[in-house]
């Protein structure tokens, strides 16, 4: 893990390369001495080898009102449309001496800031850069991601939108494990808190926004016994729900819980604990199973410390995220602030939402490796948790669109 999170860092500096810029397009510069008919004649032997399409002058000035060396800048049309080929054209451009320089047609991207008025609030949002995130994308409603909790409020307004539910409409919501039906209300608050992180409705001028807007989320209501919570992966299971989020565990080690997870066929987010201790030398599971497909979070607060009721264990915790007075849903249309891992899991589950929404070819370890290499390092974490770092989702972005490209 320290060899290849070496490495992201490395290449973050070669910032051509996590750059948007649309395929088969180059700008050109040429210098304000050669006439625009005669460098494209003197260039098409280049261009011809690039094998392009076209070229055609985007921007010109008159000679008098030109103070600088250059004079048109030229549109270059590739007939390959690949990310490589630019990088290709602009090597051969740039060795021409009177282009002043090439470069990539960038990208640009909208800067995203939900309208919802509680979002300003939400200090979690901000530390994981969800914000820069959100350019790439806000999610989509194939991703589903299930909270083995106490149940959701699912009238609540600020998520209602985004409640799953089956492919014929039954059930609608979730399912209820620990009265053995069709209700998964929340009595509690809970869960209802831990689902607004992941994924209440962003942008509809109500509250607040998840770190995944656009997302459906499945309320999977156990009994705090691990019998339900069982049948709550198993459900998972069969209806094709890609992450579960449990912000809860014990202390004694069920080798059925551990069994079935180890067979559920997505991620599994689970919260580290809330007594202050080490995983390692105490374990709290599910967090502490060494299942492939587990992520296990632990709490920061906002000055980027560990939160000091946080579990931590520097083998058996992989990653941290916000947990300390985060603010979200309630019961009855409420918002209020909660303390704890449970809180820091949603962050991660919700990250591996808008990944998955935005590579959904990625399998359980690309996406579980993605977000743990793309951990922001943090001195306050060396020792404490596994990557030794915090969760930040454009990294983990980045990241992910850096491997797509080498493959």
């Amino acid at each position: 893990m320290v060899t290849i999170y070496s490495f992201y860092s490395n290449v973050l500096y070669q910032n051509f390369y996590y750059d948007h810029y649309e395929v088969g397009k180059v700008i050109v510069a040429l210098h304000k001495d050669f006439a625009n008919q005669i460098a494209i004649r003197d260039i098409r032997s280049v261009l011809d080898e690039l094998n392009y399409e076209k070229a055609e002058v985007i921007f010109h000035l008159e000679g008098s009102e030109n103070k600088s060396d250059v004079g048109d800048i030229l549109l270059i049309y590739l007939n390959n449309n690949d990310k490589l080929a630019v990088v290709h054209a602009i090597e051969k451009l740039s060795a021409i001496p009177y282009v002043i320089y090439a470069e990539p047609d960038y990208l640009e991207t909208l800067h995203v800031i939900p309208d919802d008025p509680l979002y300003g609030q939400l200090w979690g949002m901000k530390k994981i850069g969800v914000t820069s995130a959100w350019e790439y994308s806000t999610g989509s409603d194939s991703i589903t991601v299930g909270v083995i909790d106490t149940g959701i409020d699912y009238h609540h307004p600020d998520i209602r939108q985004n409640m799953w539910s089956a492919p014929k409409g039954r059930p609608a919501y979730g399912w209820n494990f620990a009265d053995h039906n069709r209700n998964p209300m929340d009595t509690d608050g809970h869960g209802t808190h831990v689902a607004g992180t992941i994924g209440a409705v962003g942008n509809n001028d109500i509250g607040i926004a998840g770190v995944c807007w656009n997302v459906k989320i499945a309320a999977l209501k156990f009994g705090l016994d691990i019998a339900s919570a069982i049948e709550a992966i198993n459900f998972a299971n069969l209806f094709h729900i890609s992450i579960l989020n449990a912000s809860w565990g014990g202390r004694s080690y069920s080798q059925s819980l551990k069994y079935a997870i180890d067979h559920y066929q997505g991620l599994f987010i689970a919260s580290a604990g809330n007594d202050g201790t080490d995983n390692d030398k105490s374990p709290i599971y599910p967090a502490s199973y060494d299942s492939d497909n587990i992520i296990t979070v632990a709490s920061t607060s906002p000055d980027d410390s560990l939160s000091r009721f946080s579990n931590h264990g520097v083998e058996s915790v992989d990653i941290a995220a916000p947990g300390s007075n985060i603010l979200s849903l309630g019961l009855e249309d409420e918002y209020h602030s909660q303390n704890g891992t449970s809180m820091s899991a949603p962050h991660v589950a919700g990250a591996a939402a808008l990944l998955k929404a935005y590579r959904p070819n990625l399998s359980v370890p690309e996406l579980k490796n993605i977000i743990l290499y793309s951990a922001v390092r943090n001195p306050n974490l060396t020792g404490k948790v596994l990557t030794g770092g915090v969760l930040n989702v454009k990294a983990m972005f980045e990241l992910a669109d850096y491997l797509q490209r080498c493959k």
